[in-house]
């Protein structure tokens, strides 16, 4: 703690990437005052440049742009883009910071309208299109930047002055602005500087630099980027052909010694089949080979996306390290050894893409803030939590503690959230302020008034759909004062405009023809409501994923169609109505399902900021499947680790431990949910946290029940025991259980990593023992893990590559194993004494009673099924309920405690509020033409509607607006039609029926 025990109410953050965002949103709804400074002109990081996201295909900027226009108006967060940590004095609690804010000689006047730039005769290479592209010497960063100002780079700016002359009026542009610098007082401060890239010219035989056609990973992502200088369209830099053949290289530097990357850059395996795929979709025709050492598809839905590219868009997948590229003729020649076959081959591209290593940047900022980083230069992890620096008060999410994807980084970011929170707990609300919006103006009286814009989306809808046309049809339609097109809607500039025309034209009806409401609903009903117009006076049109997306090789019908949706979403606005949200109370309890070590976190870090929390464990003791382990990977003592959380849950006074015990009925709703405990217990609480964890897999395969024949987990039991007699063979087997079509199709993530440790812990052992691991793909991605895997090979581990699909390996009666190495293009038998099977990980018994009882999805693989994988692994799409751990997904310890730690910030979002907004959009009931049938009830998902008597023998349907979310099911039940749903009734449907049918006149 500081010297005057101070507590400021206030975080520093550093980085404006997604980890920043995320830790900056989770505080601010938190009630914490955010600062978030990034050393660019605009928030985003490299996500920003991405084209989509793997597995899911996600646009990366659609899921980004929401999230960026959020911070950019939330009251508790002061966006400080171009500014940079100076020094760090002071302790947790009350540091006193100093930032240099890098003026760009253009102020806050600036509206983001690009006279200036229009007129700058300087061109330079863009950056953020890798240099692909060019751009001026004012320039704003990128369409959907946030802040939407423009940004003069004086490097190169020849003080022509001429974008002063194109601003005159407008103030907007200062030459004489000088840096400034800034004092701050924070109470933490959260490390998220995100990353940089290595430089593969470095390894100067793949050609990059050389050949124009040999590209990196992010400068392909900026080519398939609807949004970059190509517009999408995928072409050679050198001819402007499209290519026929485009080979991928993974691995260029990292797992390289030599190179200064030891360790696995862990998402490269992934963005490159994700490029594949892209690629294929856009030209089918092309060939695509991915060169790999092992494919890492760990992740959750990662190993069915690899065999997607596979199967359904035939990408080529060839296990060899290419240890050269030169060019013959306008052909790349790719030269590499065939591990498969063991042979020296050449292959023919005309591109070919790198993927080249993260490497962290953490070094001036670690000075700053004097923290220490491990060998390859990551903030070093503290108490096996990866949010923790050697700093208190000071946190790290993101890829500057070690590199991870995005579901990954976005779990983090929420645990240095919830850590901050913590810290900060007596100071909760003191800085933060409300989010106030104007007035709404009356519309009950007025003529329809219907505002539309027609987005772009870079190309994604442009490229397919005659956006003009469109714009000029709807002009026509009868109520639409006004209609535009914008290249981004989602973009700040768009949003702040959609305001502007609002109150302009006196528009009573607003419509965005664009994406997904999915993602986007919630931004723009949000940007009606602050120009004063009832959010629900917002109509949605989607024309990307119902039109461009669908129809891209009919451009003619794809038009015909946007404007037909379009005109049946005018045809539904004349009828909207204002709708209004109710208030409910808040229960700040929260119950935790699940006391292993991953509940018993979660259950603690939601104790520590201030809530009562119930922790239900079904068995009678805490600590779940760690009370079988006695080594866990990398050098943890699971014992000392579960003695050390159920110490911190007795000694906690917000939490009541229920052993022995289920949930046995539930009701209510978010904030308010009643919940029945088979040990009698009956409470009420706000929010539910799924942290149920894991079993391994009982194999009825290889040999499993034969004498000597164990899974890894009683592998560990046998090496405490001291059961293993030194100079036994003993030969391990992955994946049994696991990436098996049709069956358990996903990689259990920790099989590999543990197979090593338990490997090594023998070789440790029993020096003069034999040990064998036969594997598909070695999957050591988590931090240090690479560093373990060439120990193993060091100390005399074998490893033995099997392919299924040419034979699996069988065992015997006899314990004698039989396998065909691919490196050796071989039969092979190994005798023996202990055979270990790498046994899957799956889904605890319990799994679909739960998920009936609290009506939350499973996923295909037999894991609850988050709301959106990417960015909000922690939630379900059932207000109200969390999950972690691996109770999710398949993950390591260390992954475990990021998802604990993270659930604790999103559960205090609800907790944290005396009161919140019920659903506005419920149905209603006209109990003149109800029946009191009940079907209603039955069909209801949510159990918000009871039969109710309103007399002798007669009963009517009562819906609760608390539990209603307005899915309109009751209303397709009701055979009387006494049911409808608000914002969606009978009559607003039918226009739209009725205008996508015939034209109107």
């Amino acid at each position: 703690m500081n010297d005057n025990n101070k507590i400021v109410g206030s975080v520093l953050i550093v980085g404006g990437g997604i980890a920043g965002m995320v830790s900056a949103l989770d505080l601010a709804d938190n009630g914490y005052k955010v600062y978030l400074i990034d050393k660019t002109p605009s928030i985003g990081g490299t996500m920003s440049q991405l084209d989509k996201t793997f597995p899911t295909l996600d646009c990366a900027m659609c899921t980004m742009a929401p999230r960026m226009v959020d911070i950019s108006r939330h009251p508790n967060i002061e966006l400080m883009p171009y500014t940079l940590l100076e020094s760090v004095d002071g302790n947790v609690g009350c540091f006193k910071v100093k930032l240099r804010k890098m003026e760009s000689r253009v102020n806050d006047n600036c509206i983001g309208c690009g006279d200036c730039s229009s007129v700058c005769p300087v061109e330079v290479p863009n950056e953020y299109d890798e240099n692909g592209g060019i751009r001026k010497a004012i320039y704003s960063p990128f369409p959907q930047a946030v802040p939407k100002l423009f940004v003069i780079d004086t490097e190169h700016c020849i003080k022509c002055y001429k974008c002063i002359e194109a601003s005159i009026g407008k103030n907007c542009i200062d030459f004489n602005i000088k840096d400034k610098i800034i004092d701050l007082e924070v109470g933490t401060i959260i490390l998220a500087p995100g990353f940089d890239l290595w430089d593969p010219s470095l390894r100067p035989e793949l050609g990059y630099g050389e050949y124009p056609n040999v590209l990196t990973g992010i400068e392909l992502e900026r080519i398939i980027n609807a949004s970059g200088f190509t517009s999408g369209e995928i072409f050679r830099a050198d001819d402007k052909e499209v290519p026929k053949r485009i080979g991928f290289i993974q691995c260029v530097g990292s797992r390289d010694v030599k190179a200064g990357q030891p360790y696995c850059s862990r998402v490269c395996c992934m963005y490159a089949i994700k490029q594949a795929i892209l690629v294929k979709e856009h030209h089918p025709e092309i060939d695509c080979t991915i060169f790999y050492m092992d494919i890492r598809a760990f992740g959750k839905g990662q190993e069915e996306f690899y065999n997607r590219a596979k199967d359904e868009y035939g990408i080529k997948f060839i296990r060899g390290n290419p240890g050269e590229v030169f060019q013959d003729g306008r052909d790349l020649i790719v030269r590499f050894e065939d591990t498969t076959a063991s042979e020296v081959r050449e292959e023919r591209f005309d591109m070919v893409v790198l993927a080249n290593a993260i490497k962290p940047n953490n070094k001036n900022l670690s000075e700053i803030l004097g923290i220490e980083l491990d060998d390859d230069g990551f903030v070093k992890e503290q108490n096996n939590n990866p949010m923790i620096t050697s700093r208190p008060g000071v946190y790290v999410a993101g890829v500057a503690q070690a590199p991870r994807d995005i579901t990954d980084t976005v779990s983090m970011s929420s645990g240095a959230a919830a850590l901050s929170a913590v810290d900060l707990l007596s100071a909760r609300g003191k800085l933060a302020k409300e989010k106030v919006f104007p007035p709404e103006f009356d519309v009950s009286e007025q003529e329809p008034r219907i505002g539309v814009f027609i987005c772009h989306c870079g190309t994604n809808i442009a490229s397919t759909v005659d956006v003009d046309e469109v714009r000029d049809y709807i002009k026509t339609l009868p109520d639409v004062i006004f209609c535009d097109d914008v290249m981004y809607a989602c973009a700040e500039d768009s949003c702040r405009r959609i305001s502007e025309v609002i109150k302009e034209y006196k528009l009573n009806r607003f419509i965005v023809a664009s994406c997904t409401p999915r993602t986007h609903e919630p931004l723009f009903r949000e940007t009606c409501q602050a120009a004063g117009l009832n959010p629900y006076l917002f109509e949605f049109a989607n024309i990307r994923e119902h039109c461009s997306w669908v129809h891209r090789n009919e451009p003619k019908k794809a038009t015909e169609k946007a404007k037909e949706i379009i005109r049946a979403s005018v045809s539904r606005a004349r009828l909207l109505k204002p709708q209004k949200a109710g208030k409910i109370g808040v229960t700040q309890r929260a119950l935790v399902i699940g006391g292993g070590v991953t509940g018993m976190e979660a259950a603690y870090n939601i104790a520590r900021l201030g809530f009562e929390v119930i922790l239900v464990e079904r068995d009678n003791e805490l600590g779940g499947l760690l009370r079988r382990m006695h080594h866990m990977f990398i050098d943890i003592d699971p014992k000392e680790i579960l003695a050390e959380k159920i110490s911190k849950i007795e000694s906690e006074k917000n939490i009541s431990v229920h052993l022995g015990t289920t949930v046995e009925d539930l009701s209510g709703f978010v904030g308010n949910f009643d919940i029945k405990l088979t040990d009698g217990t009956e409470t009420t609480v706000g929010a539910i946290v799924i942290a149920t964890g894991c079993d391994e897999w009982r194999p009825n395969i290889y040999g499993y029940g034969q004498k000597d024949v164990y899974t890894q987990l009683e592998l560990q039991e046998v090496i405490y025991n001291g059961e293993i007699n030194d100079g036994e063979t003993i030969v391990m087997i992955q994946c049994v259980g696991s990436r098996e079509k049709g069956e358990r199709e996903y990689c259990s993530r920790i099989c590999c990593s543990e197979a090593i440790k338990n490997a090594l812990d023998i070789r440790e052992k029993y020096p003069n023992t034999d040990v064998y691991i036969l594997y598909r793909d070695i999957r050591t991605f988590a931090k240090n893990a690479e560093e373990k895997y060439r120990e193993a090979a060091l100390k005399g581990v074998q490893f033995i590559r099997y392919d299924v699909n040419i034979k699996r390996p069988e065992v015997d009666e006899n314990n004698v194993v039989h396998v065909f190495d691919t490196i050796l293009q071989q039969d092979t038998e190994i005798k023996a004494d202990k055979i270990v099977l790498s046994a899957a990980v799956v889904p605890r018994e319990g799994f679909e009673d739960l998920s009936k009882l609290f009506k939350v999805p499973l996923g295909q693989d037999g894991f609850f099924l988050e709301a959106h994988l990417k960015l909000r692994p922690l939630d379900f799409t059932s207000d109200g309920f969390f999950l972690c751990g691996t109770a999710q997904g398949p993950k390591d310890y260390i992954d475990n405690m990021a998802q604990a730690v993270g659930v604790a910030s999103r559960v205090a979002r609800i907790l944290s509020k005396k009161e919140m907004d019920t659903e506005a959009t419920t149905s209603r009931v006209d109990e003149n033409i109800c029946i009191g049938c009940g079907r209603c009830v039955d069909i209801c998902p949510y159990n918000a509607i009871k039969l109710v008597q309103r007399g002798f023998g007669v009963f009517k349907s009562r819906i609760n607006d608390a539990l209603c979310k307005g899915c309109g099911a009751c209303a397709a039940e009701c055979p009387t039609g006494a049911i409808e749903a608000r914002h969606f009734d009978d009559k607003e449907i039918s226009v739209m029926i009725d205008a996508l049918l015939k034209e109107e006149v």
